[in-house]
């Protein structure tokens, strides 16, 4: 096994500050994934969250001094994450809006795929409008755990919050989602 991959993000960290190049990019294989999934849902554009995780690398490598490696590093990291995004989203290159999915399958070759596209189309576009309903932060967690795949754990740091504030999070939006994806008159009553 490589030393690198074997270190801690801390210890890459202080050898990345040494110098040590091949420290700093296994930081950036272990970190591009989840800042890619986090810049993303901060500023809904892959271009963008490209850009950003760019710029948060580029931050990161030249802030390494102001670094305390006695404190985890995913959170520092993603705090810079954070603060690339609000900043270019600031600067109105995009603005923070879910953008709901209206358009049908123009390409579908049957009739029968028509119908089901179309209803698909349509559950997506509920499913859009009700995670866009959703508080930021409930929003958050919702789309970087079960749209990104990623543990409480990563979104707890990515976010900046505790696990038990993400669970928490995750637990209520899932409730809200339920009611809001609710078909009306579906509520269940005792004869």
């Amino acid at each position: 096994m490589d030393h690198a991959t074997s270190q801690s993000d801390e210890a890459l960290a202080r050898a990345s500050l040494a110098g040590r190049r091949e420290a700093f990019e296994e930081l950036v294989k272990r970190y591009l994934r989840p800042a890619m999934a986090l810049a993303s849902h901060l500023t809904r554009s892959r271009e963008d969250a490209e850009d950003v995780v760019q710029e948060s690398f580029h931050r990161a490598v030249r802030a390494l001094g102001q670094y305390d490696d006695s404190r985890p590093f995913s959170p520092w990291f993603f705090s810079i994450v954070r603060n690339v995004a609000r900043s270019s989203l600031e600067k109105g290159r995009r603005r923070l809006e879910l953008v709901p999915v209206t358009s049908l399958d123009s390409d579908a070759r049957e009739a029968a795929h028509a119908a089901t596209n179309a209803t698909k189309t349509l559950a997506r576009h509920d499913l859009v409008t009700a995670i866009s309903r959703l508080t930021p932060m409930r929003r958050a967690c919702i789309e970087l755990c079960e749209i990104e795949g990623a543990t409480s754990v990563e979104a707890a740091d990515m976010l900046g919050i505790s696990e038990g504030t993400v669970r928490t999070h995750l637990h209520r939006a899932r409730a809200q989602l339920r009611r809001l994806l609710e078909p009306e008159g579906s509520t269940c009553q005792s004869a």
